[in-house]
C-alpha cells in the first residue's frame, strides 16, 4: 500500500476545494455571524488557514486578522486579506492584552495536543465582553448514521462516549478550559456543511493515502486494512453520504 505523509504546507493548495470550499465557507460564517454580538470591531481569526472564512467575515466596519502557522495557507490568506494574514502560534497570538472583540477559531482545537494554552491565549487577547465562537466536538460532527459510521463504529470519536469526552475540542473540555481563565460560555449554535457529503470511495481514498489522519493515527494497521476493506464492500460506492453537521460555542470574556 502506498502512502503520502500529511503536510498541511502540501495540503494548502487543494484545501479549500477537497472541503466543500466557498458553499462550506458560507455556510460556517452564517452559523458565526448568529453567535456575535454587535459591535465587533476587531476580530482574529485563529487557525484562519487560506482566509476562506476570514475574508466573509470582514464587514466596513470590522477588522479581521487571520493567524495561522502554515505558510502555503498564509499566502492564500494574504490575497484575499492583504496585509492581514500573519504567522503565529495560535498558543503566542501576536496581539496585546484586552485589545481584540472577538476570536473566531474553525476545525483547529480538535488538531492540538493540549487544547488549554490556545483557550487561555483566545481570553487574554479578548477585552473584558469580548467574544470567543469556535468549533467544538468537530469529529463526532462527521457521524451522521450512515452505513459508513457503521463501518468506523467506535472508532471515530461519537459524541458523549468515552472516545469523544477525551478530544481536545469535546464541549465539556472548552467549557472547563473556559472557566479557567475568565471565559463563560453564552451560546450554542451549529451549521451544516452542505455539498461535502462523503462516499466510500473518497473516505478510502483519504485513509490509504494519509488524509484523514486525525483519528486513523490511532488506528493499528489492522484496524486500517480492515475499514477498507469493509468501506469497498458497501454499496454505492460514489453516493454522498448525509453532510456533517458542526457545532459551535461562544464564550464571553468576564
Amino acid at each position: 500500500m502506498t502512502t503520502t505523509k500529511f503536510s498541511w504546507e502540501t495540503e494548502a493548495a487543494r484545501y479549500d476545494e477537497s472541503r466543500g470550499g466557498e458553499v462550506r465557507a458560507q455556510a460556517a460564517v452564517e452559523g458565526i455571524e448568529a453567535l456575535l454580538p454587535q459591535g465587533v470591531g476587531l476580530l482574529a481569526d485563529v487557525g484562519g488557514g487560506t482566509g476562506i472564512i476570514g475574508r466573509r467575515l470582514r464587514r466596513e466596519d470590522r477588522e479581521v486578522v487571520v493567524v495561522d502557522l502554515t505558510q502555503a495557507m498564509l499566502r492564500l490568506a494574504h490575497d484575499r486579506l492583504p496585509g492581514r494574514a500573519v504567522r503565529a502560534r495560535a498558543e503566542r497570538l501576536p496581539f496585546r492584552d484586552g485589545v481584540l472583540d472577538a476570536v473566531t477559531s474553525v476545525w483547529l482545537l480538535h488538531l492540538l495536543p493540549d487544547s488549554r494554552p490556545v483557550v487561555a491565549e483566545f481570553a487574554r487577547v479578548l477585552r473584558p465582553g469580548g467574544t470567543v465562537v469556535c468549533t467544538v466536538d468537530k469529529d463526532s460532527g462527521h457521524d451522521v448514521g450512515s452505513d459508513i459510521d457503521d463501518v468506523l463504529g467506535d472508532l471515530r470519536p461519537r459524541r458523549g462516549n468515552a472516545v469523544g469526552a477525551a478530544e481536545q475540542d469535546a464541549t465539556e473540555r472548552i467549557v472547563a478550559h473556559g472557566a479557567e481563565f475568565g471565559l463563560e460560555p453564552v451560546a450554542e449554535g451549529a451549521f451544516t456543511a452542505r455539498l461535502r457529503g462523503t462516499t466510500p470511495a473518497s473516505l478510502a481514498d483519504l485513509i490509504r493515502n494519509d488524509r484523514y489522519q486525525f483519528w486513523t493515527r490511532r488506528l493499528t494497521p489492522e484496524d486500517k486494512a480492515r475499514i477498507l476493506d469493509e468501506l469497498a464492500a458497501l454499496p454505492d460506492q460514489d453516493r454522498k453520504r448525509a453532510d456533517p453537521t458542526f457545532r459551535l460555542l461562544a464564550l464571553r470574556r468576564r
